[in-house]
Parts: C-alpha cells; structure tokens; sequence
C-alpha cells in the first residue's frame, strides 16, 4: 500500500469514526433532554390541577362532580392541531385523586375509582414528602413500532394540601407515543444532518487529499525518472517542503550526473584518442628513418588525418557537452524550416558533388516551428551529413517537411545500407558508431547523441528506421 493509499485511509477512518461517535453520543443525549421537555409542562399542570381539586377537600365528603363534568367536555374536544408534522386531533391526558391513604376518590377516565394506589410510585413518594414520578406500560396504545417507550404513559404527581396538612395526591398521566415520534423523528433529521455532513467533509478530505497528494506523486515520478537515466525537468511543486524536496532531488541529481558526466566523458575520450595518437606517434617514429618521398608523403598525410579526426572528436565532444548541461533552458525563435534547410544544404553541396548525390527537398507550403536556431541547425546538420556518409555513390537522399495533428515532422531518407540488427538499440549511445560503407571509417559516434538531446530540449523526439532500401530519420516536434 502506498503512503498515499495510507494518509486517504487514515483520514477516512478517522473521519467515520468522529462522525459516528458524534452520531451515537447525539441520539443518547436526544431521548433523555425530549423526555425532560415532556415531564416539565407535566408538573406544572399537576400542581395547578393539585391546587384545584383541593378546595373539595374542604368537604367532609369531596365529589369533584365539576372536574368530572370538565374532563368529559374536554375529551370531546378535537384540538385539530398540526405540531411539526404531527396531526393532533384527541385529548389524551389522564388525572386522577387519591386521599391521604392511595385510595382513588377520582379518575377523568373512570378506570381506577376506589382502587388502592398507595404502592403505585407516583403516590407511594408523594405521600412520603418526595417528588413522585413513573412510567408505566400501556397497552391500549397501537404498536407503530418497537420502541417500549412508546407504548407506555408517564405519570407525574402534586401534593393537594390544605392549611399545610397532606390530604391527598393529584397525578397527571400522558401517554409518551407522541413524543416518541417526534424524538424518532428528530433522529431521523439529525441522521440525515450528519449524513449531510460527512459527504461534506469526504468531498473535502477527497480534494485534501489530492491537493497533498499530488505533488507527492510528481517527486516519486521525478525521482524514478532520474533513476531510470531520463532528462527530465524539476516539477515546479510552490515555496514548500514539497517543492523543497524536488529541489533537492534535482541538485543531487545535478551533482551527482557532473562527478558521473566528467569520469565517464574522461574514460571514454582518453579511449577514443588513444587510436589517433597512437597512428599519430607510430607514424611520426617512423618518419625519422629514411624512406622515399611517396611513402613519407603518406605518413605525414596520416599524421594529418589522424589529426583532424582527433579535433572532431573533441569539437563534437565540446558541442554535446555544451547541450547536454542546459537543463533544459534554450532560447525560442520562430524559424522558418525551408531556410534552415537550404543553409545546409549549400553547406553539404561538396560533399554531395564529391559522391554525385541527389538530394531531393520535398515541402509544399512554409513551415516555422519554434526552437533554437543553432541546436536545430546542427541536428538537422547531423542527419544529413549521416545520410551522405551511409549513401552509395549516386545516391538519392529526400528531405520532407509536414504538419502532422500536433507535430512538426522532418524526415531525411537515404539509399543506404540500412541499419544492422544488432546496432539497432545502441544508436544513440555516445561514442557508438558504424563503419562507413564505402571506406570502413568510423564517425566520432556523438552526432546522433547531440540530434537525440536537442530534440529532449525542444519536448520533441528522433526516430530512425531502416530496411532494405535504406534510412529514415524522422525529428518530430510539438506544433506549439
């Protein structure tokens, strides 16, 4: 699993879980504060109804026939009141009076007249001093769902005193199904909430995760890349440790590839002048001997050519290592292709004549693409001057130029002998090169390198194909 996979599963866990403790702790705390909002209003009526009934106590025998006559108009009447979605059309308050010793003297709903509820809770602590409460089952009540607490009525009781004497117990009972409707309800309203929520907070920790993420991916990237051996360009990740991170990365790199590039370069240059040098000096030994003038004509004439080839090899090695330490900076110019390519083409005109090639330039409507003068001069420069060397006397050499979807393409094809399987995947190495087929002398092998890196610098990329009716060179650059 990824670090990435790891910080997004992290977060998740993290997130769910708040959410659902926050979930559970909010339906705990909802039914008790519902039923607290529920009880209140209870033991005010109690007390008031408890004031009431009292002065029929002043009797030797209390009758409470007005209470009774007022709590049978009272359950005819049909409120007809909608409470936030609940339709409330009935009256379901239950009150009923016990004396000093629990017995029932009234009940508004004749159940219970002359039963004994000194054991019932309520009364049981009223008649004791203490504030007297219960909840009882209720089965009249249809079964809507399975909650117990709905099917159950809460009683709440005062103290009827008269001159300060406890002489009896008023309780006042309500059935708790519409309260539990509306608790259900509100959890419902606060799943929904949460729910709400949450989606909220994952869309945000999801774009958190990727805001962080991504540059995180960009270093892996660029750090595989540069282990893999490829030029790339350091992401611009901001002024953070993130960036600060790439940063790094490529100043290690940097360092590291100049200690590499100086031993490499030194290794393979001492190697590539030992040839020269060696004709060089073998050559110059035996001109202290005496000879004839047509053979000492010919050391001297190899003392030259090896020479200049030693002088290539170091121009060419100076040119590449001149783009190959921009790190990717070049100066853009619109360049018009059609008068590049006829520069070069008058500067390779002796070298075409000395081996009587025809060199066909294919392009039908002016072309500007955008890149550095010199550096795509001197790769299209190499490629010609490749197709000449690798061309049979007599030899047809095409040049095209076209706009292809989102490239500009450059294609230089030869007769020549075609490429060997075997060289296929080394062409662009430094230093590697193929003998030459009319004199099996060798190039400096940095031309193609040189022609790969300046197309890397332009975002643009060289391909060379061949069979048996010879190359092609194709450098492809983006249209914009």
């Amino acid at each position: 699993m990824t670090v990435r996979s790891r910080i997004l599963l992290v977060f998740l866990l993290a997130l769910f879980s708040g959410f659902f403790a926050l979930e559970r702790w909010l339906s705990l705390e909802l039914r008790p504060r519902y039923y607290q909002s529920f009880e209140e209003p209870l033991v005010d009526m109690a007390n008031i109804l408890a004031e009431i009934a009292g002065q029929e106590f002043d009797r030797p025998q209390p009758e409470f026939k007005n209470l009774q006559t007022a709590f049978q108009r009272v359950y005819q009447r049909n409120p007809n009141a909608d409470i936030y979605g609940l339709h409330k059309n009935d009256i379901d308050v239950r009150v009923y009076i016990t004396d000093r010793n629990g017995k029932v003297v009234f009940d508004s709903q004749h159940k219970a007249l002359g039963q004994n509820f000194a054991n019932w809770r309520d009364v049981h602590l009223t008649l004791q001093g203490h504030y007297g409460v219960r909840s009882s089952p209720l089965t009249e009540i249809p079964l809507r769902h399975d909650d117990r607490e709905a099917r159950s009525i809460a009683y709440v009781a005062a103290p009827i005193l008269r001159e300060g004497d406890l002489v009896g117990v008023l309780s006042v009972g309500k059935p708790k199904v519409n309260v539990t409707q509306f608790i259900l309800t509100a959890r419902q309203d606060l799943l929904w909430a949460v729910a709400g929520i949450a989606l909220l907070a994952l869309l945000t920790v999801t774009l958190l995760y990727l805001w962080i993420s991504r540059p995180l991916y960009q270093v892996a990237q660029f750090a595989k890349g540069i282990a893999q051996g490829e030029t790339l360009t350091t992401p611009d990740l901001g002024d953070n440790e993130i960036g600060s991170v790439a940063d790094a990365i490529s100043a290690m790199r940097q360092a590291l590839d100049g200690k590499q590039y100086i031993e490499r370069y030194t290794q393979t240059l001492a190697h590539e002048l030992k040839s020269p040098l060696t004709s060089i000096k073998a050559s110059a030994e035996l001109l202290l001997e005496d000879m004839p003038p047509a053979q000492r004509k010919r050391f001297i004439e190899n003392i030259q050519s090896e020479n200049q080839r030693a002088l290539n090899l170091i121009q060419r090695l100076l040119e590449l290592a001149a783009v190959e330490n921009r790190h990717g900076v070049i100066d853009k110019q619109p360049l018009a292709i059609d008068e590049i390519v006829q520069e070069i083409a008058s500067s390779l005109h002796a070298a075409l004549s000395q081996k009587h090639i025809n060199l066909v330039i294919e392009q039908t409507d002016p072309i500007t693409l955008q890149g550095e003068r010199f550096l795509i001069r001197q790769a299209l420069f190499n490629i010609l001057d490749n197709a000449i060397a690798y061309s049979p006397i007599g030899g047809l050499i095409t040049l095209s130029a076209v706009v292809e979807a989102q490239h500009i393409l450059i294609s230089v094809s030869d007769q020549g002998p075609g490429i060997p399987e075997y060289a296929k995947d080394r062409l662009f190495e430094r230093f590697y090169s193929l003998p030459r087929p009319d004199n099996q002398v060798r190039s400096s092998g940095l031309g193609l390198s040189f022609v790969k890196e300046v197309m890397e610098l332009h975002h643009g990329m060289v391909r060379l194909t061949a069979d048996k009716n010879g190359t092609e060179a194709v450098l492809a650059f983006p249209s914009n």
